[in-house]
């Protein structure tokens, strides 16, 4: 298949970069935290979102961090990379990065929401930890990184509900039970208009092999539809298939990634 086309424009924090962001922010990558004007850094660090929206962040600091008294804010940069979950291929599929305030809750604070149930469990879990500390983030600036390049995230586009991905790794399997030639197809399908979506050409990833050369992976699924890399010799293909309709559940997911398969079959995309 040849690669070369011109490339679609990338809509500005499309419904696809405010659902990824926020699968992100609810939990669906590592975090890092920076408090810049104190130079210290958190690296093992929970988050996730309260009912209410709110980023909540969970860890056991030993330096000026842990002295630091609940209720004052601290000036902190947030990084969150979300890694590909094709186990093929080691690939960063986007990294959002923030700009904040971090302030520690009270005690009390932090005991009613554990007994009202409402921290995402692996914050909860970190509480466990000694010297563990419950901190809430308000976001004053973010942007996103992913393989379409850099969006700015308007903050007002982060109200509303969050879609999560139940099972992301058995969304990966509804993906890669397909083999490389039809997920080929699903890209041809992108590129031509058959298919909703956008394509981007990029430079070809550095050290391309035999095993990754003209192949297909998968570098996300996400309720508004899937992302796929053709990696070849001379250049990359990112390639964005929108479902029909948003994914609410994994029974929803299995249903839209096979209808896309089948609206990518060569008949069908050409039937478009």
């Amino acid at each position: 298949m040849s690669m070369s086309y011109d490339t679609w424009a990338i809509p500005t924090c499309d419904d696809r970069a405010r659902s990824l962001v926020l699968r992100m922010l609810a939990g669906a990558a590592a975090a890092s935290l920076y408090a810049y004007r104190m130079d210290e850094a958190l690296e093992t660090v929970t988050h996730g979102l309260l009912p209410d929206g709110t980023l909540v962040v969970a860890a056991a600091p030993t330096d000026l961090l842990s002295t630091v008294p609940a209720g004052f804010s601290i000036d902190i940069r947030m990084d969150l990379i979300k890694q590909s979950p094709d186990p093929m291929v080691s690939l960063v599929a986007a990294s959002t990065h923030l700009l904040g305030t971090l302030v520690w809750a009270q005690r009390p604070e932090t005991i009613a929401l554990i007994e009202a149930g409402t921290l995402p469990p692996l914050v909860e879990a970190m509480l466990t930890v000694p010297g563990a500390r419950l901190g809430f983030v308000e976001i004053t600036k973010m942007v996103l990184h992913d393989l379409t390049g850099a969006t700015p995230i308007p903050l007002d586009t982060l109200d509303g509900p969050v879609l999560t991905i139940e099972d992301p790794y058995g969304a990966f399997d509804l993906v890669a039970r397909h083999d490389t030639t039809a997920l080929k197809d699903l890209c041809w399908s992108v590129m031509v208009g058959s298919i909703p979506g956008f394509a981007i050409q990029k430079a070809p990833l550095p050290h391309v092999c035999s095993h990754t050369a003209d192949q297909v992976f998968c570098v996300d699924v996400d309720p508004t539809g899937i992302t796929v890399m053709l990696v070849g010799r001379h250049e990359t293909l990112i390639a964005y298939a929108r479902f029909a309709q948003l994914a609410t559940s994994h029974a929803d997911l299995t249903v839209q990634v096979d209808q896309l398969m089948i609206d990518a079959t060569p008949h069908n995309a050409l039937a478009s």
